[in-house]
């Protein structure tokens, strides 16, 4: 038994949508899947939040549980008081992992039958308009739902790896700047990568991805794509140089400079899901990288 992907959904802001506003975001992405999976949203048993930088540095409540009042998944003003159904939702935060982590936890409630439908939310945007140095992630947000498969179709097997001697490679904080004194709010987000992150995010990438094939007894000749994070920028070209399998990866057309952050793997996976690729490919590796340094693979089997 596996979990299969039965919609993905992504999400840029409109032209009139206040772009600093994450969870609205996150939010029309949510409803938007629900509405291109075609189910109830009251079926779903688990909703998980792993955006990163959220409006206004939001910490509690949960973003999860504002995403699900917002979209109406099992909500305590319900008036269908015989439904029996529960949604639970909680936020998960490991950086540009994050979403694949949280798909690894809908599997294991599926496996256990905990659960029929589960979804992952992810989004961000600059927490405060113009307060902040060195963010250079795009606004955007993603939503991906699953459900359990009868057969062995969908994710098969996760395995996360972490090399935590370089932590401060890619850091983020929050600190009160005291010399913005015209500024009514003076809680500034510092983003600090230093530029040996691509680098050293491909060569741990690659290590992680031969440790996976080799516990798997898959090879690399055997994947048909590779659906990888979409940052720190050059990453994956650099990847493809040393495994030499330039036309597995996909990566996601970026206009101008700035990158997807941690809904980048959605954007790239909605990229192959809308011209069929995805479903015509009989293997497929999900390989994101984060802050750590961790990186977490993921293998899906299609039946063809």
């Amino acid at each position: 038994m596996g979990t299969k992907i039965e919609m993905v959904s992504v999400a840029e802001p409109w032209f009139n949508f206040l772009p600093r506003n994450s969870i609205e975001l996150t939010a029309r992405v949510a409803r938007k899947c629900i509405n291109e999976a075609r189910i109830n949203v009251n079926d779903l048993g688990l909703l998980i939040n792993t955006g990163i930088y959220r409006y206004k540095n939001f910490g509690e409540p949960a973003i999860a549980a504002l995403i699900q009042k917002k979209i109406g998944a099992n909500t305590n003003n319900d008036t269908e008081s015989n439904r029996p159904g529960k949604t639970f939702s909680f936020d998960l935060n490991n950086g540009g992992c994050g979403w694949l982590t949280g798909i690894q936890i809908l599997q294991e409630l599926m496996i256990s039958k905990k659960i029929n439908y589960g979804m992952v939310v992810t989004g961000d945007a600059e927490p405060f308009y113009g307060l902040s140095e060195n963010f250079n992630f795009k606004t955007a947000a993603a939503a991906i739902i699953l459900s359990r498969s009868k057969d062995s179709e969908g994710f098969t097997q996760f395995k996360t790896y972490s090399y935590p001697d370089h932590p401060e490679e890619l850091t983020s904080s929050i600190n009160y700047n005291y010399q913005r004194q015209k500024s009514k709010r003076k809680n500034i987000l510092y983003v600090r990568q230093k530029d040996t992150y691509p680098d050293l995010c491909a060569m741990y990438a690659c290590e992680s991805l031969n440790s996976f094939m080799d516990e798997s007894g898959l090879k690399i000749k055997d994947i048909d794509l590779i659906i990888p994070s979409q940052s720190p920028d050059g990453w994956i070209r650099k990847v493809k140089k040393i495994i030499g399998s330039n036309d597995k990866f996909i990566e996601y057309q970026k206009n101008g400079k700035k990158m997807l952050h941690t809904a980048g793997p959605a954007f790239a996976l909605k990229q192959v899901w809308s011209d069929n690729r995805f479903k015509s490919s009989k293997h497929i590796i999900f390989l994101t990288v984060g802050s750590g340094i961790n990186v977490s693979v993921a293998h899906y089997f299609n039946q063809n």
